[in-house]
């Protein structure tokens, strides 16, 4: 009767560590997809930044052509960023000037529940305005 309740308690201990290292890689695996996904988010905010302002000129027409970058560096594979850019006019100094603000979400991993084995996916969302300094 001993040797079956310790041979039962050591089964639940053994279950309940499998769980705790379950939980443990889960918990790793998403913070690594975090910072995977800042770090794509503000890739795209420096790819935007320099499609508007290429080789020290202010290039306002690329604010429309940005769109979804995707990734082939061995870092950020399996991320993505969509990027958007806006005008946005501010008034300082007496006068009104044009600058633009950039939104760049990061996200990195796939999120299919119809699967198996659902994998995480983490976003991350960073925001930035430039304006050319040139006053009208």
């Amino acid at each position: 009767m001993i040797a079956l309740f310790v041979i039962v308690i050591m089964g639940l201990l053994a279950a309940a560590m499998g769980r705790f290292l379950l939980d443990s890689s889960e918990k790793n695996t998403l913070e690594v997809r975090s910072v995977r996904a800042l770090m794509a988010a503000q890739s795209g905010l420096e790819i935007g930044l320099y499609r508007l302002y290429p080789n020290d000129h202010w290039d306002a027409q690329q604010c429309a052509a940005l769109t979804a970058i995707p990734f082939a560096v061995p870092g950020l594979v399996d991320c993505n960023v969509v990027l958007t850019c806006k005008p946005v006019v501010v008034s300082a100094a007496g006068g009104t000037q044009t600058g633009y603000s950039f939104q760049s979400t990061g996200a990195c991993g796939h999120s299919d529940v119809n699967s198996p084995n659902p994998d995480f996916a983490v976003s991350r969302t960073l925001v930035a305005q430039a304006f050319d300094g040139v006053m009208p």
